[in-house]
């Protein structure tokens, strides 16, 4: 089966006759040349880019993913006659029942699940990057929300279906977006031969999501395929970052941001990051340190609207500036 499915042949042509061999290579493709790049080989030459990771064999990737889409379409005939048979036990919908049989292919077939030691773990540090990359969840059966969701957007792009990566918060899942429907997948529930398609509702409740997060434009909408090669530069810098290697997980966070502006869990990676960087690189008290960081964010919060309680000449209660900067020192702000 063909990697590159409904991609202008032009488009196609065109990202064939570059020598593509970095992830950083794919930045000068055009919208449209870059939709021909299966995201497969996307991640993966995000993935390569580590130390670790590159020897990684793209191509036998591709393959895996090509065999196990041509089983998933071979079974497809067959397995449509339940739908057909009782079509109001699948929502009267072929495409909920067909994203079905991509996760139970995922769950029962392949034996993929989601990792157990993660499920309930408050917090995760990425320190082997094969948890955030197709290759690890590909070998292993076993991956995160990192992977897993990227899998099942690999298989379904590979059966021509309109699906693509959408963030809630930190965290990723498969949405079919056909322009008339919306279907979440939430590749993480896994385990049980079923199913999970969430609403949006449902997804920001869990998540506690303010509807800020949607409407402008980050969370809850498939992405584009210039975003989603940003959120694998997000990966790539989660990994670094939690492995210390913080100049590299800053330049990635950065290139991230540039290719997903609206992404706020990008935003708040990179932020953490570069103050993080600002420590190595300026003295305390020197204009640049996170100490003169805090300084300006209490001059801005003291000129901030919301702040603004009766007219813009009263300044802020003390209890609500002790309690936004509580987490800095005496010593630090002392310098303002």
């Amino acid at each position: 089966m063909a990697a590159i499915l409904d991609s202008p042949a032009s488009a196609v042509q065109s990202f064939r006759s570059r020598r593509i061999q970095r992830a950083e290579d794919l930045l000068s493709l055009s919208d449209e040349e870059l939709t021909a790049v299966d995201p497969l080989v996307m991640n993966l030459l995000v993935a390569k880019g580590i130390p670790s990771q590159a020897n990684l064999d793209i191509e036998r990737y591709r393959r895996m993913a090509d065999q196990w889409a041509t089983d998933i379409a071979r079974r497809l005939p067959e397995l449509e006659r339940e739908f057909h048979a009782t079509p109001q036990e699948w929502n009267n919908d072929l495409d909920f029942f067909r994203l079905g049989i991509i996760c139970w292919y995922c769950d029962l077939i392949l034996k993929v699940a989601y990792r157990e030691d993660q499920r309930e773990a408050k917090v995760v540090f990425y320190t082997d990057p094969t948890d955030l990359f197709l290759n690890g969840v590909m070998d292993t059966r076993r991956g995160t929300c990192g992977n897993l969701s990227v899998l099942h957007v690999v298989l379904g792009r590979r059966l021509g279906w309109p699906v693509s990566l959408a963030c809630v918060g930190s965290h990723f899942v498969c949405r079919f977006d056909d322009g008339t429907k919306i279907i979440n997948i939430e590749t993480t529930d896994t385990g049980r031969g079923g199913f999970a398609t969430p609403t949006d509702e449902e997804l920001m409740r869990k998540k506690r999501l303010p509807a800020k997060a949607a409407a402008c434009g980050s969370d809850l909408r498939a992405v584009t395929p210039r975003e989603m090669l940003g959120l694998f530069f997000g990966l790539r810098a989660r990994h670094y970052d939690n492995t210390e290697r913080f100049s590299e997980a800053e330049r990635d966070y950065l290139l991230a941001r540039y290719l997903f502006p609206q992404c706020r869990d990008l935003y708040f990676g990179q932020n953490q990051i570069s103050v993080q960087v600002s420590m190595d690189l300026f003295e305390p008290g020197e204009r640049g340190h996170p100490t003169e960081l805090a300084c300006w964010l209490q001059d801005v919060v003291r000129l901030a609207p919301w702040k603004r309680k009766h007219s813009q000449s009263e300044e802020p209660d003390a209890d609500d500036l002790d309690a936004l900067f509580g987490q800095f020192t005496t010593d630090d702000l002392e310098k303002c």
